[in-house]
């Protein structure tokens, strides 16, 4: 705010004050949480600017689901986890701020620009934020098969992240779709904790870039790679995956399917808004700016070939010189209230497990449903769900028990009810029956709701 207001004083332009009636005006907005959001998060925050960050339903990106990056600049080795923490500390520290919202809709038609979010708490609300400038980090989102069963055993042996699900499959047989680096990074990974990895790929060869981590795979004895190869259907029992059919009409026995095959960019909202290309990238006008003065894209929403984290954040420092000097170029006209209530959810409601006995005890004596999230301290998407699920439990006090259960710990446990991807929530009746089982954000995030729904009646 003193910043804006040295701008205007410099214009030699009164600065009036904001009456309480009127919305709040950003600055600048920050749409998504990867790599390159917090870098431009991080130049904006030195600059005085107090950028929002709407981080949506994968804070961190993509590359919080990698245990071993190896090619940061300054970094031999570090988790994507921690790397992205490390990031999002820092452009803390300096300023900026964080919602835990998805963007559900944009209006880039007339200034301030309008952004409209919703919660991820289960509850679905709806808020519009005004802003001068914006900057799209929104990333992709992993493609899929669109084969027989990948939907049926999805979260049941099928899955896209190593990462969050590999140690369930210890000592078993598993294999992994595709041919570039991300099929040989979760191929590595998966060798370390399976009895045998299968790596299918489409063509004649690896289309990975990295020799390195090519030739440390293909040095595993654990591995086999079948190439010009394609999976025809994922098979199962009604309770997991059993194996795959491939092309050629032959079986194989698998326990697990890691789909490593690409992504789309999360354009949908931006589709009448800014001018996007065939494949659904946005398209850029000068640097990182897009069809829309004052909007600015980065990172693989834009980015169809390379698609790296060091590359993002190029990105995101560009975006941020980019949209701090068209700041200064309207500041004559910009005032500016850096107000967002940011409350933290704490919350008592959520039972730990800490023994067996306890979590049979807890369903077997509730006279309420119970909701159960079994999650591993590791896993990335366990960690978006937690304050989701923490908020629900909450809100829903008395009315629905909240348990949770870490894999690690209980990991008979968590077989005995084939847990087979994470994060994963049961829920149980007063009778002690399991009545529903959900796999990954999305589909929990459906069952609070409904649990909200139900009990509001």
């Amino acid at each position: 705010m003193n910043r804006l207001k040295s701008l205007l004083l410099a214009f030699a332009i009164p600065v009036l004050p904001v009456q309480a009636a009127e919305p709040t005006v950003e600055p600048v907005v920050i749409l998504g949480g990867g790599v390159g959001s917090l870098t431009s998060a991080l130049y904006l925050g030195r600059a005085g600017y107090q950028p929002l960050v709407i981080e949506g339903p994968t804070p961190g990106g993509l590359l919080t689901q990698s245990s071993s990056v190896q090619n940061w600049p300054g970094e031999l080795e570090v988790s994507g986890y921690a790397l992205v923490e490390k990031m999002h500390a820092q452009a803390e520290a300096n300023g900026a701020r964080f919602l835990k919202e998805e963007v559900i809709g944009v209006d880039f038609s007339k200034r301030p620009f309008t952004i409209t979010t919703r919660t991820l708490d289960g509850t679905n609300k709806t808020h519009q934020i005004q802003t001068e400038s914006a900057i799209i980090a929104m990333g992709t989102k992993p493609n899929y098969l669109g084969i027989p069963g990948e939907q049926e055993y999805w979260g049941r042996g099928v899955t896209n992240c190593a990462i969050c699900d590999g140690a369930l499959y210890k000592g078993k047989v598993v294999g992994v779709v595709g041919g570039g680096d991300a099929a040989v990074l979760e191929a590595l990974y998966l060798s370390n904790i399976a009895k045998e990895v299968h790596v299918f790929v489409r063509k004649d060869s690896l289309k990975a870039i990295e020799e390195k981590r090519i030739q440390a795979l293909k040095e595993k004895t654990n591995v086999k790679f079948h190439y010009n190869t394609s999976v025809q259907s994922v098979k199962g029992d009604g309770v997991g995956v059993t194996g795959v059919v491939l092309k050629n009409g032959s079986q194989m026995a698998l326990d697990g399917l890691f789909l490593a095959i690409g992504s789309t960019p999360n354009t949908m909202v931006f589709k009448n808004a800014l001018k996007l290309d065939k494949q659904g990238y946005i398209v850029l006008e000068k640097d990182q700016e897009t069809s829309v003065k004052g909007v600015y894209a980065i990172g693989d929403i834009v980015d169809p070939v390379y698609k790296q984290a060091v590359s993002a954040s190029g990105d995101g420092a560009k975006a941020a010189m980019q949209s701090q000097q068209y700041l200064s170029d309207r500041a004559n006209r910009l005032i500016v209230k850096n107000e967002v209530a940011m409350k933290k959810i704490a919350t008592k409601e959520v039972i730990e497990v800490s023994t067996v006995e306890q979590f049979h005890k807890e369903i077997s004596d509730s006279q309420t449903p119970v909701v159960v999230d079994f999650y591993a301290t590791w896993c990335g998407p366990c960690k978006q769900v937690a304050p989701v699920f923490e908020s629900s439990a909450s809100q829903l006090a008395g009315k629905v028990k909240f348990m949770k259960v870490n894999v690690d710990k209980f990991y008979d446990l968590s077989t005995d009810y084939n847990i087979r991807a994470m994060p994963t929530v049961l829920l149980f009746d007063t009778a002690g029956n399991e009545t529903a089982r959900k796999v990954g954000f999305n589909q929990i995030q459906e069952l609070l709701t409904q649990l909200h729904h139900e009990n509001s009646q």
